[in-house]
């Protein structure tokens, strides 16, 4: 939060003779005030309140913070003692030091490096955007220069942007804080940078467990995976032309594919909503459909009735979609299998093998191809 937000809210609450306890949490948890390791800031054991309040003359603002929350921690034990020292002047002092500190701080932010740090970067740097609200990394990247400030620029000049990285940025500065901005590492060149990219990149994804706003994950990258999922991946036998006996709707579902989904999460993510048309569909007379990961087939599924949008008849992820979107999507297409745990044997013969060396459609913006037997 900016500085002038938290010190609005804290304003407030000095002129608030009405004040109660829940309004002091609620304000102080907007400015990220309180502390909950509050006592380790403290200089006496068992916490003396009473003591503790002497050093606010020259206490910092992380020790004010801890004052105050150590007096709303009082009133947990001992119920009605906030309230007593806030009549009695004690509560408003913190509150006032607290400004006082804010006001004087100097903003720091900057949006370019200075010609002395430029060269001190020497090279090719790694880099990180934090969101503080959470302290959740939600981008990694490389560059030269000035490019980790290009992203925050890009988004101030395209506020409406559909680009995840742009949106998070534009979140945090609408709810009043600042992206962080971490150099992970510098003075690389630019094979080191593409590698040390790739690699933060496949860590952060497969450890936090949330996906990166990064739209080109990187020169070289590959997922993590287990050695299990590895074997599956890169040992599975490959699908040879003359093994195809059926006309097959093949759909990548790489952005939506996460490791240790279940059978059902699988199904409802491949099953739509698709561009495309129900008769291309019927006219090639498609039997299966592949769900394919990285040129996996790790779903193969049989359907029992084709959909448009529209028709709203066990639309997959309905709970998740607005009316917007419903009105964008509506044309598209979707399948229903009546019992998609259940395939027969002829679909059963094409599950988990690979299709990455047959000739498909590679286009990322378009996940869907067709494959057809050899006549």
């Amino acid at each position: 939060m900016l500085n002038s937000q938290a010190i609005s809210i804290l304003k407030d609450l000095c002129v608030d003779e009405t004040a109660t306890v829940d309004v002091f949490y609620e304000a102080l948890d907007k400015c990220n005030a309180l502390k909950n390791n509050y006592f380790k800031y403290m200089t006496t054991q068992p916490v003396d309140c009473d003591a503790e309040l002497l050093r606010l003359s020259t206490a910092n603002y992380d020790l004010c913070c801890a004052l105050i929350t150590m007096l709303l921690r009082e009133d947990h034990f001992s119920n009605g003692s906030f309230e007593r020292r806030l009549r009695k002047g004690e509560v408003n002092p913190i509150i006032k030091r607290m400004i006082s500190l804010l006001s004087s701080e100097k903003t720091t932010k900057i949006n370019e490096f200075s010609e002395k740090a430029l060269s001190a970067l020497n090279g090719f740097y790694v880099y990180a955007l934090i969101d503080p609200r959470s302290n959740d990394v939600f981008y990694i990247g490389k560059g030269i220069g000035n490019r980790v400030f290009s992203h925050e620029i890009e988004s101030s000049k395209s506020p409406r942007s559909e680009k995840e990285k742009l949106k998070r940025i534009s979140d945090i500065e609408k709810d009043g804080f600042e992206v962080k901005r971490l150099i992970v590492n510098w003075g690389l060149t630019e094979s080191e940078a593409f590698a040390s990219e790739a690699t933060l990149i496949n860590l952060m994804n497969a450890v936090s467990g949330r996906l990166l706003t990064n739209i080109v994950a990187g020169h070289h990258v590959h997922e993590s995976l287990t050695v299990e999922e590895f074997e599956l991946m890169y040992g599975a036998e490959p699908l040879q032309p003359e093994d195809i006996k059926h006309s097959i709707l093949v759909i990548k579902i790489n952005k939506l594919y996460r490791r240790g989904m279940s059978d059902y999460e699988i199904y409802d993510s491949v099953r739509g909503m698709w561009n495309a048309s129900i008769k291309s569909i019927k006219t090639r007379g498609v039997k299966y459909v592949f769900a394919v990961y990285n040129g996996l087939i790790v779903g193969v599924y049989k359907p029992d009735e084709w959909h448009y949008v529209y028709e709203k008849i066990d639309l997959p992820q309905y709970d998740l979609m607005d009316d917007e979107t419903f009105e964008r999507l509506k044309n598209r297409i979707y399948f229903v299998c009546k019992d998609y745990k259940n395939l027969d044997e002829e679909g059963k013969a094409y599950l988990h093998k690979s299709i990455a060396g047959l000739k498909v459609n590679q286009s990322a913006q378009n996940p869907i191809t067709y494959l057809s037997p050899i006549q």
